[in-house]
């Protein structure tokens, strides 16, 4: 969208305006401006008529401080940072835009980095490090990246949006999985199935959600095929297809009635493998996801899944990040998940 002159003109100006700009506009010191927009300029006797005239001109020509000048003072900078674990996991879209939209409201600023799944080494925090950071917000679970700690040392509040091994110094917030495993159990037992299956992968989240599912199916009472338990060689929404494929392909007529697939993405995927090999969802065989990323419900058919509350996990973290200290003694602060009931579930015909 093109700016209208007014808006791309104001922040032009903005850009290049100084306290030593409004000083020589007033015919005053730098060193007045400075503490008449710090709030400091009673310390040496200046006029409240004085100080309003540098503000409202500070305001008038839409003037913001430096980020870099601020952290170079040991002030705060407002400015946060952003790290993304994998920027083609469409489940971390809505949650960078909900946090620049309470980054907006609040007057921060962020500054994102983060790496593909392709290529986790791209990851470089060094370049965040030269915009004095209040605050640093790590978007994904299991991962640390290399340089946190020497951030960390120098007093910087880290909030992880996610789940891991505890780290000194960073807070986690995140969804309680083995709730929302149970929800999506309950719901298909309670629809009738008592054979379930999974597909996932090797990595680390998804290894966990595998043994949450296996644990909470224990106690139901429900039996465990690990034939049924599919760990894709394959990464990202591709070891969803290949998972249902080969799963598929040892089924023979005996599938499992109902499959929980790692995330929405593989399962969105599944549903592609079923559909090709005639695989009626949710006639033949029930698919259930967790995240219920955007696409989730534009599915054929609608993706059942575990909700992870993505504004609810942000304002958390969020709060921590800009909060007075309160990620001080704390590792954890836990989220319930909610079932979200679509239609790619439905009561097995065997």
């Amino acid at each position: 969208m093109r700016l209208t002159y007014s808006a791309e003109h104001a922040i032009i100006t903005a850009m290049k305006v100084t306290q030593k700009d409004i000083a020589v506009r007033l015919n005053v010191s730098p060193s007045l401006v400075s503490r008449a927009l710090t709030g400091t300029a009673d310390v040496i006797g200046a006029s409240e008529k004085t100080v309003k005239r540098i503000q409202e001109e500070a305001g008038r020509l839409n003037y913001h401080p430096s980020a870099a000048a601020l952290a170079l003072r040991g002030r705060p900078t407002g400015t946060l940072g952003l790290v993304i674990k994998d920027f083609d996991d469409p489940f971390f879209g809505h949650m960078v835009r909900e946090l620049q939209r309470l980054a907006r409201e609040a007057g921060y600023s962020l500054i994102m980095t983060g790496c593909d799944s392709k290529d986790s080494t791209t990851m470089d925090l060094f370049s965040l490090t030269k915009f004095g950071l209040d605050g640093l917000v790590l978007c994904g679970s299991d991962f640390l990246p290399d340089g946190l700690d020497a951030l960390i040392s120098t007093g910087l509040r880290v909030v992880q949006i996610g789940v891991g091994k505890k780290h000194n110094g960073v807070t986690a917030v995140c969804v309680d999985q083995a709730r929302g495993m149970e929800l999506l159990l309950r719901h298909l037992v309670e629809l009738g199935h008592s054979q379930v299956g999974y597909v996932g992968d090797n990595s680390d989240p998804n290894r966990r959600r595998e043994n949450l599912l296996a644990t909470t199916m224990r106690k139901m009472g429900m039996t465990i095929r690990r034939e049924w338990f599919i760990r894709s060689g394959k990464t990202g929404p591709d070891a969803g297809y290949e998972g249902m494929m080969h799963l598929i392909k040892i089924g023979h007529g005996a599938l499992p009635t109902a499959v929980v697939m790692a995330d929405d993405a593989f399962a969105i995927t599944a549903l592609r493998a079923c559909h090709e090999n005639g695989v009626e969802v949710p006639a033949d065989l029930s698919i259930v996801g967790v995240d219920d990323i955007p696409f989730a419900r534009m599915t054929i058919p609608a993706l059942t899944t575990v909700r992870q509350p993505t504004e609810k996990l942000v304002r958390a973290a969020f709060s921590l990040i800009v909060g007075n200290g309160e990620t001080k003694n704390r590792d954890c602060m836990v989220i319930e998940p909610e079932l979200v009931v679509r239609e790619s579930c439905a009561k097995p015909v065997r």
